[in-house]
Order: structure tokens, then sequence, then C-alpha cells
């Protein structure tokens, strides 16, 4: 390997270990629809690059990426701007293909216009983010480990990770995050298991918007899966996830002794993915149920019962022609309660004393809207998108995508609350958003995306009747 290729990954592997000895930061972050739609694509892309990396015993490198938002925030009544630098760096050592160590580390500065930092109103308040992990994990590969000694894949074999990285079960419906984690996956013939015990990354914001727990979440998740691959064409999955919760009120809240927050919840899920009655037809489906406890609003001394569940399906066909269309289909429903006052997620505004919850809460991820993006408690989501390739033929855009989506909602009470604490008209109808997106890879080492989406409320929303924007764009160079 030549000089240049030690010099960067001695330079990657110093700059990372600075990163990893320096504490976390909480930090700001655009509004949770359209911000975490942001945030999924990424880490799709830098996760990509990161599998690539990898193959190489020893290697180094890093990504730098700006994004601008531009967003209206209904809570405030405001138009909010951000732009957002982001710099990773990552090093990365494999001996054999059989132990794999990887690290990366990311910091950051956020640029708000005078008064649109949600976090610090009345103030510029441009924060430069300090460096923390991001990922940092160990993997080790008995496959690997057999095949290197004997020429073959071993019929009994599996995988163990430990670290933190970006984990999910089933389709992502109710686990999708990053988390400190032990995982181990096996195989057997056509079966293959996973097991895991996970820990939650203690800034992370919780699904829980109450004033006293917002901010950080200290959760425990244990699960198994298991996936049958004996088919052709279909890859059915089971599951199960028992979430406990171990967050504690901030100081100020912890005088306030009429509420407690804990949420506990266990997941059985059922599903299967892969192609219906053309080759091309892709399909995904998930049911899950929820059960477990939770503190309804104003009590402190006993917890109410969750009976809960959701369903999704996704169909995609993608078109064997030029500029490669593809459209698709996805009904999402997250059953919901009639005796939430003003949310579907928070405790303060939740669940009435002396009712089970019937609200759907999980830790998953669905791009339900870059304007609106709710959570799927309470509602029935139908979206439909389309995209294209237009421009394949030329050299320099056969890699840029553009597309469309359209989302409708509708609750499932309709004197429920949803996770939008506006919506508190008894109606059903909540509204339809369109967004539109172009995602373009220039070159091997930068790729621009862009995207924009309106949400239009519906009667749900009673008064509440202007209509709400998202626009993002952000540009990645890796080196």
């Amino acid at each position: 390997m030549s000089g240049t290729f030690f010099r960067r990954s001695f330079a990657a592997a110093c700059m990372v270990a600075a990163l990893v000895l320096c504490p976390a930061a909480a930090r700001a972050q655009p509004a949770p629809g359209g911000g975490r739609v942001y945030r999924e694509q990424l880490r799709v892309e830098l996760d990509k690059q990161q599998a690539a990396a990898r193959q190489i015993g020893l290697d180094g490198g890093g990504w730098f990426t700006f994004a601008l938002f531009n967003y209206d925030d209904p809570a405030a009544r405001q138009d909010r701007t951000l732009r957002q630098h982001e710099i990773r760096l990552w090093g990365s050592y494999t001996h054999a293909g059989v132990h794999t160590f990887y690290v990366r580390g990311v910091t950051g500065y956020d640029d708000w216009n005078s008064g649109d930092n949600p976090d610090i109103e009345g103030k510029s308040a441009d924060d430069f983010r300090e460096p923390r992990v991001e990922r940092a994990w160990y993997q080790f590969d008995y496959d690997r480990l057999v095949s290197n000694r004997t020429g073959r894949k071993p019929d009994l074999g599996g995988q163990v990770k430990v670290g933190r990285d970006y984990y999910t079960i089933g389709t992502a419906l109710t686990l999708a995050l990053p988390l400190d984690a032990v995982q181990i996956v096996a195989h057997w013939r056509n079966w293959q298991v996973m097991g895991m015990f996970a820990m939650t990354i203690h800034d992370t914001a919780n699904i829980d918007d109450s004033a006293a727990v917002s901010d950080r979440m200290d959760r425990h998740f244990y699960g198994g899966e298991v996936r049958y691959k004996g088919f052709s064409r279909h890859e059915p999955f089971a599951y199960f996830l028992i979430q406990r919760d171990h967050t504690g009120k901030d100081s100020s809240a912890a005088r306030q002794t009429v509420q407690s927050y804990h949420y506990d919840s266990n997941y059985v899920g059922l599903g299967s993915t892969g192609s219906v009655l053309l080759p091309n037809l892709r399909y995904e489906t998930e049911l899950v149920f929820e059960c477990g406890s939770s503190f309804a609003e104003n009590v402190s001394d006993h917890t109410e019962g969750i009976r809960a569940m959701a369903f999704d399906v996704l169909l995609e066909y993608l078109f064997d022609c030029p500029r490669h269309p593809k459209v698709s289909f996805e009904y999402l429903f997250g059953s919901g309660d009639r005796n939430r006052r003003l949310s579907s997620t928070s405790t303060i505004g939740g669940n009435a004393a002396g009712t089970p919850d019937h609200a759907f809460n999980a830790f998953g991820f669905r791009d339900t809207g870059l304007a609106f993006g709710p959570d799927p408690a309470n509602l029935h989501i139908f979206q439909g998108g389309v995209s294209v390739f237009p421009l394949e033929q030329c050299r320099r855009f056969r890699k840029m995508e553009v597309g469309t989506k359209v989302f409708f909602y509708m609750k499932h009470r309709n004197g429920g609350a949803i996770s939008d604490t506006t919506a508190v008209n008894a109606s059903s109808w909540v509204g339809w958003e369109w967004d539109l997106f172009c995602n373009w890879r220039i070159t091997s080492d930068v790729s621009w995306t862009v995207r924009y989406g309106i949400f239009h409320p519906g009667e749900a929303f009673g008064g509440a009747t202007d209509r709400r924007h998202f626009f993002y764009t952000g540009l990645t160079y890796s080196f």
C-alpha cells in the first residue's frame, strides 16, 4: 500500500481517537419530520460507504456535509432557517475478515438565523457542537473464521457485534435507532436467529416530549428475531422486543410529585419481505402488537395497561425500461386512544387515568412526510410515490433521480389525539402533503440532495389552516 494511504489512515485514526476522548454534546435539530427524514437519508448513504470501506485491513477517511433547512414551526408560529455544517472522521481495521473494529466521530456547527434557534429563543445562538462518538463497534465473524480454514461457509455459524451502531428489528417499524448494544446473529441452514441487548444513547431525543424528559432517553431493549430464508421470493420473520424506561426527570420536575413518566412496552411482530406476483414488484409488510404499562396524566403511584397495534404494507414496482421509473404505494396504521387529551406520544396531555392506553408508540422509522411528519399513532396514512432517472443517457447526470410523494392522513379515533398537539378537533380528516425530491450522485465522492414538502391541514386542525413548508438541501463530500 502506498505512503499516501498510510498517512491518510494514520491521520484519520488520530483524529477519530481525539473524538472518542471528547464528551458527547446535545444539539439542536430541525423539526422532527423533515429533520429525521434528512438524517435517515444521510445515514443510509454513509453506511453504504462504511460497508465498502471495511473490506480493507486498515482504512480511514471522512465526510463533510453541509445542509440548509428552512421550515415552518407550528408550535412557535414562525419560520426557522438553519445552516448545518458537519464533519465525520472514521477509522477501521479488519484482521483476516474475522475481527473488525470501526469508529466514527462527528462534530459540527449550527448557524441559525437570528431568533430562530428553538432552544434559545430571541438570540441567533449559533452553536459549535463538541465532538462525540457516533459509531464505535467490534464484530467477530465466525463464518469467515471457518471459511478461511476450510474454504466453505459453515452450516451453523454467525456473527457477534458489540458497540454503538444503528440497529433495527423487523422492517424497522418498531425499532430503528443508534444504540449501544450486544447483538448475536446465528444461522442454521435456512434459518437466521438474532438476539440483542441494547441501551439508548443518553442525549437521544425522547419519544415522550413532555418537558421533564424530552431532551434525553435512558431505555433498555431486549429482543430476538427469527427469519426463514428458504423461499426464493419471500423472507418471513417474527420477533419480540422488550423495552424498559429508566429515564429520570430533570431537577426542576423532580419536585413535582404528581407525575411519573415511565413507559414500559413489549412488542410482538410478524411480517415478510420479498417479491409478489411479478419479479419486479417488491413488498414489505409487518403487523405489530404492543402491550405493557405507562403512567397516565397527573398520576405518580400506579400505571395503566397498554393495548395497541400497528400495521404497514409497502408495494414498490421498478419498470425494466430506460430511465428506470419506480412507483410505490404504502399504507401505515397505528392504533389510537380516544382518551388522550392533546398528544398520542406524551405523558403530559396523554392518557387519562383509569383507562387503558391504546395509542401505538414505538422507536422505529417511517417517512410520513417532510413538512408534517407525524408519528403513526391514531392515524391511517396512505402514501403514493413515483421516481425516475430522467437523464441517465447523459454521463454527468446518469445517477440523478427525481421524484414525488403524496401523503393522506386520517384519524383512527376521531376524538383522540395524534402526535401533533394542534390537531385538537374531533374530525377524521387530518390533511394531505405533497413532497418533491432530487438525489444526485455527482461523482464517487460528491452527492447532492434537495427536498421540498408542503402540508395542507384538514378539519382536525380547526382554525389552524396555514400550510406548512419544509425545505432542505444537502451536499456530502467524502475523503
